[in-house]
């Protein structure tokens, strides 16, 4: 297992291949026998295989199969090379499937997934990932560049806006949903496990707390 904490992804993506099974830090905590906080006070991913998510990332995926392989002090099973049309990609790495002519700026393409107007998202442990076969099918129904139109200029509402079709605000509204049932079940949770679980900043968490609380 030393062997595994030195082991760094090469080519920096980001991929749930196909067919594998994704595992959290919860499941990890659960395979090593040890409590989540336990898990992150020892810093215990630091021995266990290479994460399918970026390094950088807040909420931590792995392997499972990888996982329990090294736990139990097996050879790790390799992961598959090929792509995959049912692999999921987290969101850089979807964009960077998008051929390079077609492809938007990162800020642009977050906008997109953010507002729903990118391919419809896949959470896993609360991240968004995407299926490789939905990229070139959202980028084949893609209206031209400024089609659409949005707005006319100078325009003003006659009435309050109505928010229930607003995707941001569905996401923002079951986050808070999410928040209250942990915090339901789990009194002692706290701002940085639902900023890791929903890949959020602390912050962020910290404002959700505060609104599901509110909302019991």
């Amino acid at each position: 297992m030393g062997l595994m904490a030195a082991m760094r992804k090469e080519d920096g993506s980001a991929v749930i291949p196909a067919g594998r099974t994704p595992a959290d830090s919860v499941r990890a905590a659960q395979l090593l026998g040890v409590a989540l906080g336990t898990f992150r006070n020892r810093k215990a991913w630091r021995t266990l295989p290479p994460t399918l998510s970026r390094p950088e990332a807040r909420q931590r995926i792995w392997d499972e199969e990888q996982l329990l392989a090294a736990i139990e002090g097996r050879p790790i099973p390799p992961l598959p090379t090929e792509p995959h049309p049912e692999d999921l990609l987290d969101l850089e790495e979807a964009r960077l499937t998008i051929p390079e002519d077609q492809r938007p700026t990162a800020e642009t393409w977050a906008s997109y997934i953010s507002k729903g107007l990118g391919p419809r998202p896949v959470k896993v442990f609360g991240v968004p990932h995407f299926r490789r076969a939905a990229i070139p099918a959202w980028l084949a129904a893609r209206p031209g560049r400024g089609a659409g139109g949005g707005r006319p200029r100078g325009a003003v509402d006659r009435g309050p806006r109505r928010r229930d079709n607003d995707p941001r605000y569905k996401v923002a509204q079951q986050r808070v949903e999410q928040v209250r049932r942990r915090l339901a079940t789990e009194q002692a949770i706290g701002a940085g496990d639902i900023a890791e679980e929903l890949s959020i900043s602390r912050r962020h968490a910290e404002r959700l707390i505060a609104q599901a609380r509110q909302a019991r």
